[in-house]
């Protein structure tokens, strides 16, 4: 379904991996589902690709990350906003 939507995927290839590389996964992937929290980017669906045997988690696109505008000398942080960072 094509919607204009920008979104981020995470690719796991699946030719090779070990019985628990294959439980941790899906551990991730039931914990992101049931995940819903402002600070946490939203899991938003699956795609898989036989052709390519990887698996593709689908998640709303942020422009940024935490670490990367940590390392940003132009970006300052309030004192609340680093001990919520720091909280969670």
């Amino acid at each position: 379904m094509l919607t204009g939507k920008i979104v981020a995927l995470k690719k796991v290839r699946f030719d090779n991996l070990e019985p628990e590389s294959v439980k941790f996964m899906a551990r991730e992937i039931i914990i992101l589902r049931r995940l819903d929290h402002p600070n946490v980017v939203k899991l938003e669906g699956l795609v898989t690709s036989r052709m390519s045997l990887s698996l593709y988690l689908v998640f709303d696109y942020m422009v940024h990350d935490l670490a990367g505008l940590a390392a940003s000398p132009e970006i300052k942080f309030t004192e609340p906003q680093v001990r919520s960072s720091l909280f969670e």
